[in-house]
């Protein structure tokens, strides 16, 4: 939607019921309020708002006095921020501010409360995260925002090195960004992202995570990641052993994956090291998201070729197993991944057993019958081989005898 600079400020946009409260209260009260930021630029882009946050000119203590009839969270009163709960959602509130200098590259060591809404949107990241809107003011854009938006373009406001030597977050936000939106980055961000990279040292494993699933959940991340190799290899060191010819290769794969963060970090993690899971550990990934990722690895060299072989996927990664079937297209698009993923769907409409959880028998059967130790998970092993090869039914009769006849 293209959005016309000469009358932007007279646009409406819909705003909840409860988000209309809280402003409303404080404009009751004296004070300017504003919704700012992502949400501005989600409704101007037709994209869903998942969260409202609120900018004011009222002091963090006027705004206690302002909301006592609420619930509220002191959430960083000193930075200036309430949380006020308005039975729908929790909504952040913000009074205008300036920060002061950037000692960690990551906050500031300071911040001073401000009376301009002009002031508290400079200290903010990209032209399009910006934009405030009020019914009563329609949006204000300082910073050439709209036309921004209206370019796809992402640009930092004032002067990118700065924006990022502020905060080196900033880097891996633009990318996001970028990927998301399918906007390009101005030419002197651009620029800026390259000359600072060596700065996301300083940023926690956790935060370079979540922005790396956030960039890998779009679909054009991996075009993105293509350009800006030289950032990956600050927290990804493994990919500098690649040639630009593996590169190219290794991010079109993870391109023609699913647009997912756990299957593209499973086809990233493939093809750079044969030690996945310490790569997953050093980037503070949690243990389910480690035995997810690392199981779509150990079955991109199984074979695909019959109902036994799915099966045996099946067995390995349960849910996840058509997005395993989808990495081995996106590694080979010659493939005859249709066949493999007919077979699946059979699996699933026969509710065949795949795994030793689906066996008719169990450990306590197999004590029963008298196995010990190690025997007893060889044996349900044995069965469960026997079963997804069709050599037995999943009976327990049948499988019973089948055990009393191969370990006894």
């Amino acid at each position: 939607m293209l959005i016309s600079v000469s009358y932007y400020n007279t646009m409406k946009i819909l705003i909840p019921e409860d988000v209309l409260r809280i402003m409303h209260v404080l404009r009751e009260n004296g004070h300017e309020c504003y919704i700012v930021g992502g949400a501005v630029r989600s409704a101007l882009l037709g994209l869903p708002v998942h969260d409202y946050d609120l900018t004011t000119d009222a002091m963090p203590e006027r705004m206690q006095e302002v909301f006592a009839s609420f619930k509220t969270i002191p959430t960083g009163l000193k930075h200036g921020t309430l949380t006020v709960l308005s039975g729908v959602r929790p909504i952040e509130i913000t009074t205008y501010r300036t920060d002061g200098d950037y000692t960690d590259h990551r906050h500031p060591a300071s911040v001073k409360f401000s009376s301009s809404v002009k002031q508290d949107c400079a200290r903010r990241d990209f032209t399009v995260n910006a934009l405030c809107y009020a019914e009563e003011t329609g949006i204000l854009d300082f910073f050439g925002g709209i036309e921004d938006l209206n370019s796809h373009i992402l640009r930092a406001i004032g002067i990118p090195e700065e924006r990022f030597d502020e905060d080196a977050l900033r880097i891996l936000r633009a990318l996001r960004f970028s990927a998301r939106l399918n906007f390009t980055i101005e030419e002197k961000t651009a620029s800026a992202l390259h000359a600072k990279k060596d700065l996301l040292a300083f940023i926690s494993a956790e935060r370079i995570r979540e922005e790396i699933n956030g960039l890998f959940d779009a679909q054009s991340g991996p075009c993105i990641m293509k350009q800006y190799r030289d950032i990956f290899e600050v927290f990804l060191p493994e990919i500098k052993t690649l040639t630009d010819q593996q590169w190219q290769k290794m991010t079109d794969e993870m391109y023609r994956c699913p647009a997912s963060y756990i299957t593209r970090m499973a086809s990233l993690l493939h093809m750079i090291t044969d030690r996945p899971k310490t790569v997953l550990q050093r980037l503070k990934y949690s243990n389910e998201e480690i035995r997810r990722i690392t199981a779509l690895i150990a079955s991109v060299d199984m074979p695909v070729h019959d109902r036994t072989d799915i099966r045996r996927i099946r067995g390995l990664l349960e849910e996840q197993t058509m997005d395993a079937l989808a990495m081995r297209k996106a590694a080979d698009p010659d493939c005859d991944i249709e066949t493999a993923q007919r077979l699946y769907q059979e699996i699933l409409d026969q509710n065949l057993c795949c795994s030793l959880k689906e066996l008719a028998v169990n450990g306590k059967d197999m004590l029963e019958a008298g196995l010990k130790g190690p025997d007893v998970r060889r044996a349900l092993q044995a069965c469960l081989e026997e079963v997804i090869t069709d050599r037995l039914p999943n009976e327990k009769e049948a499988l019973m005898n089948f055990v009393h006849q191969s370990f006894f």
